[in-house]
């Protein structure tokens, strides 16, 4: 870590919102290329810790010491969601920029120049994403398009390969020229997300009915109909070391990430269309899923059916209580 001068708060363009969750063998690495990547904003940053039990927060506070921009680390002794930590960011917030970073992403690109041009080309430009790269520079999904109860069905009833379908999917891989400008995308990529303070102040809250996955989905749909649509930003190139995050949940105490994966997409299903149809859908995935485990009778199939049954099953349940409640 760098130990230049420390600067104060009240020069910062940008607050850049970190949320952990057993992320010791990633935190560092983030830290840094911060340090190197956005230094000219002079970030100020917020890591809201939810109730790691490696040694994550030790290691963010011997990092911090030499940091040469704030670090506030807020501890919390239960893991209340992704979207609940990403609301206290942003609350906390008084610069013009929020970006928000998963601790397993590192920036590759000037961020903050990208930034300023977007907003110049762009003045309604809701949230921003970038290009997302493995360690070895291969592309990932950096987007996806805004998921439907056909989507569902196509996605996890086997009908990928049989009727493929261009652009429709909510994990969208592009190889865009670095040179290209910026392009619109239903969502970015959550890993990595930059956006306005004023877009979150009239958007509002994320909704914290997602433990995890597709709060940034629902973001952004409720954005865009606000007139503020989403880009990705070709030159803003992000790092990810893909599934880290699905691992750390992994063994946590927080539960099987593909439920909780599946509870999020089945609330989303359920905000944004009519529940007959997302009841349909789910019948027609559980059915297949069965069907799948019947006929390969191997242990992936097993635990795919048993996560999808726990997830929609709980969203289910979510949904009727909220319906007794409304009455």
């Amino acid at each position: 870590m760098s130990t230049r001068t420390h600067y104060s708060p009240e020069h910062s363009q940008i607050t850049l919102g970190i949320v952990t969750h057993n992320s010791a063998g990633h935190i560092v690495a983030c830290l840094n290329s911060i340090l190197e990547f956005m230094a000219d904003a002079q970030p100020t940053i917020v890591i809201i810790d939810n109730a790691s039990t490696d040694n994550t927060v030790g290691t963010i506070k011997n990092a911090a010491k030499n940091f040469p921009f704030p670090v506030e680390l807020i501890q919390q002794p239960e893991n209340y969601g992704f979207a609940w930590a990403v609301n206290r960011i942003c609350d906390l917030a008084q610069t013009h920029w929020i970006c928000l970073l998963n601790p397993d992403a590192r920036l590759k690109s000037n961020v903050y120049q990208y930034a300023r041009e977007i907003e110049r080309r762009i003045p309604n430009c809701g949230p921003i994403g970038g290009m997302f790269v493995d360690p070895e520079g291969n592309p990932q999904e950096c987007g996806g398009a805004f998921p439907t109860p056909m989507m569902a069905i196509w996605d996890w009833c086997g009908l990928r390969k049989i009727i493929p379908r261009r652009n429709w999917s909510t994990t969208l891989k592009y190889k865009f020229s670095s040179e290209a400008i910026p392009q619109k995308m239903d969502y970015p990529t959550g890993a990595f997300w930059l956006f306005r303070r004023e877009v979150y102040q009239r958007v509002g809250k994320f909704d914290e009915r997602f433990f995890l996955y597709f709060e940034e989905t629902d973001f952004a749909k409720r954005a865009l109909k606000q007139g503020w649509p989403a880009y990705v930003h070709p030159r803003i190139i992000i790092e990810h070391i893909k599934g880290a995050s699905f691992q750390a949940t992994q063994s946590s105490a927080v539960g099987d990430p593909l439920a909780i994966y599946f509870e999020s997409l089945f609330k989303y299903l359920f905000k944004h269309f009519n529940k007959p149809c997302v009841i349909f859908t789910a019948a027609a995935i559980r059915n297949f899923l069965n069907l799948r485990k019947f006929i390969y009778k191997n242990e992936k199939s097993a635990k795919v059916l048993d996560a999808f049954t726990e997830g929609s099953s709980r969203a289910l349940g979510y949904e009727e209580l909220n319906h007794r409640q409304e009455k």
